[in-house]
Parts: C-alpha cells; structure tokens; sequence
C-alpha cells in the first residue's frame, strides 16, 4: 500500500524541511514528503509535474503563509486542498535588521542571481569609485558603513511586526522564538536563508501537529531530528557575512569577527566578503 503523502507548499525552507523529513529513519514507508516550491513554480507547472495527480494521495499540507493578497500560485494550490486534508499553517522565517544595507545594486539586474543576490547598497557605491586598493576600498566601505548605518533598533521592531503578522494566520508561532534566540543562536544565514536550529525547531513543531502520525512516531522523529542536524551546517552554500557594528549593537554572542563564511566553494571573511561584492569578483574562478 503506497503511504500517504505530507505535502508542503512554499518558499526554499519548505523545500528543505521536506529534504528533512525524507531523511527521518521512522518515517520510511510511514509517509512521504513532497514539495511545491512557491518561488520555483511556473504556470505550466499546474497542469504538468503539480497537476491534480501530483497530489492525489496528499493527507497533509504543510501550508507556508504569506501575508496580503494571495498570488496566483497560491491560489492555485489552494484550489487542489481536498476537504480531508489536514492543513498546518506555518510562517516563513526571515530578518533584514542583521543586514541593513539591503538595497540597490544595479549589478544584479545584469547578474541576479548568481553572483551576490544577497545585496550591500553601500558596498555598491564604493564600488562606483573605483579603481581602488584593497586597503582603500575596504577602509571607504567601513566608513560610510558607519555614517549609513540606520537605527537598528527600528529595524528589528519592523521585522517582528512582520514576524507577528504571519503568526496571526499561521498555526505555528514563530516570532517569540526568534526574538528570544537570535542573540545567542545563530538563526540565519542571510536574509531568507536559514542554520539549523529554526529548520530543528520548526520541524518538530510541524511533527507535533501532524494528526496522520502517532505520538510514539513523532517522538522518535523528533530524536532523529536532533541527531540528523546535529552537525548539519544548514542551507549554508551563501553566507552573508554580519556587519560588525551590527552584531556589537544586538549583542550577538554566537558572533565571531574571525569567522569565514561559505560562499559556494570559498570560505571567505568579512573583509574579504565585502572587497569581493565590491569588485563583483566571480567565485568561480
């Protein structure tokens, strides 16, 4: 007999929790997990490799919300949701206050988004004045970094305001969760991208509420959760690096200004991070 299948639908941490899910030991054969990547998806896919047999053996949605007006693919997927579906609402995980220089760069309409989609306006301006060296152009960056830098304190205020938006229409409540850990825990890894804590925790919680599974089978889901991630460095393959200035002002104590950060093949510090966005230098040399 083909087990049922749990479905989640949303952005790439929905496509990673279910790359989690299918590496649960207890849950083979149990269910299967199955995704539908809201950035991915095109028009085409509705009545292609997601039409209705996609989802024909679907017991529950692992539903990532979205604040606003539904768009299009939502709606679409919200028109395959079978009245025996359970459906479990979850919020996305995001934060801009850790990189506050988000914004333009020109470069990325031509470039996005392979080289660095994860934007620094001010890096970007520095690099308009070149040719500088090294020594030059970092100095430059750090200084207008500084003059630039924007009341964090706002900032954060902004994302939780965001952060509670989503937990009104979602099952799962994430906000407090990430008020409380971010100091001490490294949450993201950009913008958008996570480390493994909120992927452990979130998991669990999407488990814990799954009516198809047993209470011994979440319980040793969970184990495996904890011992699967355990040494797991999350979607790490783009790293931006935290601005100095902003980890002393949030009292990060995970923060290392020695750390090197993935980026694709390279392990690269904040400074050399920083003098490689603004030279657009290619990773792949």
């Amino acid at each position: 007999m083909t087990p049922p299948s749990i479905l989640l639908f949303g952005n790439c941490q929905a496509e990673y929790l279910a790359l989690i899910g299918g590496c649960l030991p207890s849950l083979r054969g149990v269910v299967t997990f199955k995704v539908i990547p809201i950035q991915l998806v095109t028009a085409e896919d509705w009545t292609g490799r997601f039409d209705h047999s996609f989802t024909a053996d679907v017991a529950v949605l692992w539903d990532q919300v979205e604040t606003g007006e539904p768009k299009e693919h939502r709606r679409q997927m919200h028109a395959r949701v079978r009245p025996d579906w359970q459906v479990v609402k979850f919020p996305p995980f995001t934060m801009l206050a850790l990189w506050p220089f988000a914004g333009n760069d020109p470069r990325l309409s031509l470039d996005c988004p392979y080289r660095y989609p994860w934007s620094d306006s001010v890096a970007a301006m520095v690099s308009r004045e070149l040719p500088l060296s090294d020594d030059a152009a970092y100095d430059r960056y750090m200084r207008l970094s500084m003059e630039r830098m924007p009341d964090l304190d706002r900032r954060l205020r902004m994302d939780a305001g965001r952060w509670h938006a989503s937990d009104q229409i979602a099952d799962i409540k994430a906000a407090d969760w990430v008020l409380e850990n971010f100091r001490s825990t490294q949450v993201f890894y950009t913008a958008g991208h996570l480390a493994p804590p909120p992927y452990r925790w979130m998991m669990k919680q999407l488990l814990q509420r799954t009516g198809i599974l047993s209470p011994q089978q979440i319980w040793q889901a969970g184990l495996e959760v904890d011992l699967l991630l355990r040494h797991h460095r999350g979607q790490d393959v783009e790293v931006a690096p935290v601005h100095p200035a902003v980890a002393a002002h949030f009292g990060l104590t995970w923060y290392d200004p020695d750390t090197r950060y993935r980026w694709r093949s390279h392990e690269w510090n904040f400074r050399e991070y920083i003098l490689k966005y603004i030279r657009w230098a290619p990773f792949l040399d």
